[in-house]
């Protein structure tokens, strides 16, 4: 073989990466002088660098930046436009697919990286990729499964709040999963309840909502639980069990009634107070002339100058101690003394001020202890 041949069977020999002992293996083939083979190797490595110079730093730059982008657009697509696209009945698998492709293109970015420099470019042409590193990927891999998780969660409750419709469903199916650690003792649980309701349609729905293991046990199989579902995707839904999802979903403070909530009631016009006690708390139906709410034991009548409210014992507790706080004092409830005021209806607790009357009684209904308030114009 000529000299031109030896030296273009090296350069092809330099591009595909052997080493230089195996190259010097070859030459000892060909018969070529030992005190040639550093020339020799050197000549070959200088045409390979020019030549990948002149192609590789464009090419090798460009599979990084397509690869930067599909890690961006895997980012994008999961944790923001996927979460817009009712897509919570498949959270978990569709969590576990955008973890592997935002991990398998990440780890790929990382080996092209600065692979179109020089330094590297005197090595070898493009990344040697060996995928049992991927391993180091795990945590990453951990970390991003909960953030599309947690996105696509969050999305759901932003269409379920968006679109929700009331409901009420029955308890069908249950259960807790523990889980166990391995190394260390203890463990943990997850809980979760099926539900069968009926759309405004007509359509029977079966949906599971996942609940926290301790609260697992308030629950049982026939129970009726008042639930929200997405008219866009009947699937998607919360139970309102608790101050929290009801605050979230119904955007209702979720508190007691206060004397100065049954004052304002005198000046709300009757069509808009549902409205107000809607604001307060979750749950209130209106009732001929009364406005009901079974969940909160509340029962209101109101008009512009006089407002009755039948509720639980203890809701009315700290009443009177709002009541001085507000200026009001406690009077006497004395027929002889008030008979020309105000005819004393219950006559436990009186509080007045410039304006109102204010009385708090203890009653007993079937049983049970109950408090009744009224309030009146002077």
């Amino acid at each position: 073989m000529t000299k031109e041949e030896i030296l273009e069977r090296v350069v092809e020999r330099v591009k595909d990466n052997e080493y230089d002992y195996e190259i010097e293996t070859f030459l000892k083939r060909k018969e070529v002088n030992p005190e040639d083979f550093k020339s020799i190797i050197e000549n070959a490595r200088a045409l390979v660098l020019e030549e990948r110079l002149k192609v590789m730093p464009k090419k090798n730059l460009t599979v990084f930046i397509v690869l930067v982008v599909l890690v961006l657009a895997t980012f994008y697509l999961f944790a923001f436009y996927l979460p817009t696209q009712n897509v919570s009945r498949n959270k978990t698998i569709l969590s576990i697919i955008g973890t592997a492709f935002f991990c398998f293109f990440s780890f790929l970015s990382l080996v092209y990286f600065n692979t179109w420099k020089p330094e590297f470019l005197k090595i070898r042409d493009k990344p040697k990729i060996d995928f049992t590193f991927m391993a180091l990927m795990f945590v990453p891999a951990v970390i991003v499964y909960f953030i599309f998780s947690e996105c696509i969660s969050s999305g759901a409750d932003k269409i379920l709040k968006a679109t929700q419709i009331d409901a009420v469903g029955t308890v069908i199916d249950g259960g807790v999963t523990e889980v166990k650690r391995v190394l260390r003792s203890g463990g943990a649980s997850f809980a979760s309840i099926t539900v069968e309701f009926e759309t405004k349609e007509g359509t029977k729905v079966r949906a599971t909502e996942d609940i926290s293991s301790y609260r697992f046990k308030d629950f049982y199989l026939g129970q009726q639980l008042n639930i929200v579902y997405s008219s866009e995707d009947p699937s998607n839904i919360d139970l309102l069990i608790d101050d929290k999802s009801i605050k979230e979903l119904k955007g209702t403070q979720q508190r007691s009634l206060q004397p100065q909530d049954l004052i304002r009631f005198m000046s709300v016009k009757k069509e808009n107070i549902k409205a107000e006690l809607d604001a307060i708390s979750y749950g209130w139906e209106q009732k001929e002339e009364a406005w009901i709410n079974e969940k909160s034991n509340y029962a209101l009548m109101a008009n512009d100058n006089e407002v009755k409210l039948i509720t639980a014992w203890g809701i009315t507790q700290m009443f009177p101690e709002e009541l001085e706080k507000m200026g009001f004092k406690k009077i006497a409830t004395s027929k002889d003394k008030k008979e020309n005021k105000m005819e004393i209806l219950f006559g436990d607790k009186l509080y007045e001020n410039d304006t109102y009357y204010f009385q708090i009684k203890t009653l007993v209904s079937g049983g049970q202890q109950m408090s009744a308030v009224l309030v009146n114009k002077k």
